[in-house]
Parts: structure tokens; C-alpha cells; sequence
């Protein structure tokens, strides 16, 4: 099980007050554990295979008057996958703009992803294919068509981290069987 020291959060941002900071890192760490105990699990595995200590996630608040609407964003640190979220700041208010709990599983979703090479993205682009995912509306409306097997497995994981149970799972029966493959890997 990842202890509190193998997942770093750090919150950026000199311009938050005292009380912004403690709030923020709340919230996010309110959003880590409401995730179930196997994410964790599969965390752990990914430093093992990594022979890292800890991965980081960067919490950078943005300005309410801040253009961008990017809110997460992914890549790696000195070799480690590491995830960004970037919630709004507004007058006292904290805005993530999409549930932070899914927030902190598309976050661990790429951070526990397996290395490429590995027969998992294989037996996930099948997955993919056998549920004919990216001929869904939801896919092709949602502005997902040019998506990589990446970000849909980000997606789709983390969908099912916080509602593996819920009925839409039954019209990607592939996934499902993939996803729960995975973790029991845990």
C-alpha cells in the first residue's frame, strides 16, 4: 500500500496566502483517499518498477482572471511520471472545474500506467477495438476522435476508479474485463 511519503504533493504558487495552501492541499488529499485502496496498490508496483522512492504531483493554482482552461496536465520528473492540476483561485474559492476526485484518478491513472512494451497496451488498444470505443458518440462528439490509446485508457480508468460499478460499463464490456484485469494485478 503507497504510504504518505511514495506520493508527493506540492503546491506552487507564492502569491496563495497560508490558508489557500492548506485548503488546496486538503482538497487534494481528500480526493486521494476517497480513491479505492487498489489504485494505491498499483501505485506502489509502478515505483518497484521504477526503483523510485516517490512520484510527485504539482498542484499549481491559476489566477481566476487565467485564460487557459487546461486543468491537468501530465509528463515526468527526473524520470518519474508526474501528474499537474491546476484549479482556479477565485476571491477565497477553489475551482477545479471537473470533480477533483476524478482529478486525482486521471493523475494516478498515468502514474501507475505500465511502461510502453509491455503486453498491457496491447491487450488495451484490443480492448479498445473490441468495444469499438472510438466509433461511441461520446468520443466522437466529445472532441476524443484524435485521442491516443493514452489519454482514452486516462479517461476510461479513470471513470472506472471512481464508479466501477456504474451501468455504462456494460456497453464496454472489453474494458471492463481489461480494467478489472488490471486491478487485480494490485
Amino acid at each position: 500500500m503507497l504510504d504518505e511519503s511514495q506520493l508527493n504533493v506540492y503546491v506552487l504558487d507564492s502569491n496563495l496566502s497560508p490558508r489557500q495552501r492548506e485548503r488546496l492541499q486538503a482538497q487534494v488529499l481528500t480526493a486521494l483517499r476517497s480513491l479505492p485502496r487498489w489504485v494505491f496498490g498499483l501505485l506502489s508496483q509502478r515505483l518497484e518498477s521504477l526503483d523510485v522512492r516517490n512520484l510527485p504531483l504539482i498542484v499549481e493554482a491559476r489566477a481566476s482572471d487565467d485564460p487557459s482552461s487546461q486543468i491537468i496536465s501530465f509528463g515526468e520528473i527526473e524520470g518519474r511520471p508526474s501528474a499537474r492540476l491546476m484549479p482556479r483561485i477565485k476571491n477565497d474559492g477553489i475551482e477545479w472545474e471537473q470533480d477533483a476526485r476524478l482529478l486525482a484518478a486521471k493523475a494516478a491513472a498515468y502514474m501507475a500506467r505500465p511502461a510502453e512494451g509491455d503486453g498491457f497496451w496491447q491487450d488495451w488498444t484490443d480492448a479498445i477495438e473490441t468495444d469499438h470505443l472510438r466509433d461511441t458518440d461520446a468520443v466522437k462528439n466529445g472532441g476524443w476522435s484524435d485521442a491516443s490509446d493514452l489519454d482514452l485508457f486516462i479517461e476510461m480508468v479513470a471513470a472506472y476508479m471512481t464508479k466501477p460499478e456504474h451501468e455504462r460499463w456494460t456497453a464496454f464490456p472489453a474494458s471492463r474485463t481489461f480494467f478489472d484485469a488490471w486491478r487485480e494485478r494490485a
